[in-house]
């Protein structure tokens, strides 16, 4: 063969080589199902439909039609290459060297095969567990400042701030790790760093058993299915702590064991919206029920017995789109107090106890007027906890009763979001985890207001009248008045 003839056929050759090419990257457009035979002038190169003078035959071409989902096109572009290179191996090198007609065919190959699965891997991926967390959570800064009355022997279980010797002082720090890790699963987890300590507050995983998310179990931390007010999370409550009355039967709200909830879809999203909206308590379903150790947050179960809980809650929505919330909750078991030494307290020999652990035991109520503008909240709870003998030498069960009101009124304006409350709350029973469990009495009136101007940080201003019994020295203060201030940001 003339070396223009060689010439010619590499010309052709990697002419064929681009046109079969194009036709394996471009295979999706919508055309027809007909072959489309090729004719290539050897003088000119150009490329014809038609037979002719100088024209030498490329080969026979399909068309493939487009195929709208990324799976059908990834399917279909690597079969409309394979039909290519068919056709190109039988008559359309005809005259060219075995050789470069096995590189025309091999380029094709390769870079189609490169093209397709890109765009299969590019659809296909899917992220990782790790790519679902969210990271949030809320810093709580206060400072308070004694007013008048009896301060320096004023203590609370739920708050150090209001101690003696007490200035600026981090009451929550907390950081939360929570996602969807499929649809069956749910993970979350909620540290404290509050005090200078790092404690574990929530670690649990949600378990749903159908796709709607209805019906779900709960093994691990978590809260326990209690009052409004301890299962709605201090981010989002008004007043600057939870009424003794009801903290003082699960107090830090949380303890170890597996809970059963039900929340239909419709009130999943209701839920969803009171609590982003207007302060709501969260989902804890509809109904909701389980067991736990009954010790308290982080404390290993003493007695190999365990509480049994239970709780009926529903959001009702009015016509005007008012919504108001009410139910009843209750547990009961066995709980092992600590006691010790108190020379303070006038407790020179440690009390007895059963270590099988004393009755405890408590039905409550609670009714929730969400505030749209005007807001009214209540609970009240009853029942039998493990207290100190009036003469402090023993522990035994012993009735408890106590609660709140609290009013409030949301005003949106244009320096921001508002809400004045007034809060009311009275106890008289056990505080079962502090060292002892001495009776505590305790009538207390808050007066404050929120302020949010900017998204993510609210500040806290409260006057409060105290009376109330400090469970450390057994002394009671008759009349101590305090103002605080909280400064929260979220993340």
């Amino acid at each position: 063969m003339s070396k223009s003839g060689k010439n010619q056929d590499k010309r052709i050759g990697k002419l064929l080589s681009n046109v079969a090419l194009c036709m394996a990257s471009l295979g999706s457009p919508v055309l027809s199902a007909a072959t489309l035979i090729l004719y290539v002038d050897v003088e000119t190169n150009q490329v014809y439909t038609t037979p002719g003078k100088n024209r030498v035959k490329l080969g026979e071409f399909e068309q493939v039609k487009r195929v709208e989902n990324s799976a059908s096109q990834e399917e279909t572009h690597v079969p409309a290459v394979s039909r290519v290179n068919q056709k190109v191996e039988e008559p359309a090198m005809r005259g060219a060297p075995a050789a470069e007609q096995s590189t025309a065919t091999q380029t094709v190959a390769e870079q189609s095969q490169q093209v397709a699965p890109q765009k299969a891997s590019a659809g296909k991926e899917e992220k990782k567990w790790y790519d679902r967390i969210k990271i949030g959570g809320y810093t709580q800064f206060r400072q308070s400042a004694g007013l008048s009355g009896d301060v320096e022997n004023l203590s609370s279980p739920g708050d150090r701030s209001i101690e003696e010797d007490t200035n600026f002082f981090i009451r929550r720090a907390r950081l939360v790790f929570q996602g969807d890790i499929s649809d069956h699963l749910s993970l979350y987890m909620q540290s404290e760093f509050a005090n200078g300590t790092v404690g574990v507050r929530d670690m649990y995983g949600d378990i749903y058993f159908d796709k709607k998310k209805e019906f779900r179990i709960r093994p691990g931390l978590s809260k326990i299915p209690n009052s409004f007010e301890l299962l709605q999370s201090s981010r989002d409550r008004l007043a600057f702590e939870r009424a003794d009355p009801l903290a003082s039967g699960v107090r830090n709200e949380r303890d170890t064991g597996v809970f059963f909830y039900w929340t239909p879809e419709h009130v999943q999203k209701r839920f969803e919206f009171l609590k982003k909206d207007l302060k709501g308590s969260g989902d804890y379903g509809v109904i909701g029920f389980g067991a736990y150790t009954g010790q308290g947050l982080n404390q290993s179960d003493k007695n190999d017995n365990v509480h049994l809980a239970a709780r009926v809650t529903y959001p009702f929505e009015f016509s005007n789109g008012q919504f108001f919330e009410a139910g009843f909750y209750g547990y009961t078991g066995r709980f092992v107090p600590t006691v010790a030494t108190n020379v303070a307290a006038g407790i020179l020999d440690k009390p007895t106890f059963d270590s099988k652990g004393h009755r405890d035991t408590r039905v409550g109520l609670h009714a929730v007027l969400y505030p749209q503008p005007f807001g009214f909240q209540t609970e009240w709870n009853w029942g039998k906890s493990p207290q100190l003998s009036a003469d402090l030498s023993r522990i035994e069960s012993d009735d408890i009763h106590g609660g709140y009101v609290q009013a409030m009124y949301k005003i949106d304006g244009s320096w921001g979001t508002w809400i004045p409350y007034v809060k009311w709350q009275r106890y008289d029973g056990a505080e079962k985890d502090s060292v002892n469990a001495p009776f505590s009495k305790v009538r207390e009136t808050e007066v404050g207001v929120e302020w949010k101007y900017w998204s993510g940080v609210e500040l806290t201003v409260a006057y409060a009248n105290m009376e109330r019994t400090n469970v450390r020295t057994l002394k009671h203060v008759n009349d101590a008045n305090i103002m605080r201030f909280q400064l929260q940001w979220n993340y």
